[in-house]
């Protein structure tokens, strides 16, 4: 993707379609959380990769 250019994005129906694909995968829990975090927290392949426990929970767990 070019400098400018708009990324295309997911509408309401394609995300609920790659989400129910992602039901019928080998690790359908963490894949579906990897590309929640992508679609809704805006986070780059790489940066889910960094993410650690203390990121993602609260003091309580």
């Amino acid at each position: 993707m070019g400098i400018g250019k708009q990324a295309k994005i997911l509408n309401a129906k394609q995300q609920t379609m790659v989400l129910a694909y992602l039901e019928n995968t080998r690790y359908p829990l963490r894949n579906k959380i990897m590309f929640l975090l992508s679609f809704k927290a805006g986070l780059r392949a790489k940066e889910i990769s960094q993410l650690t426990w203390s990121m993602v929970c609260d003091s309580e767990g």
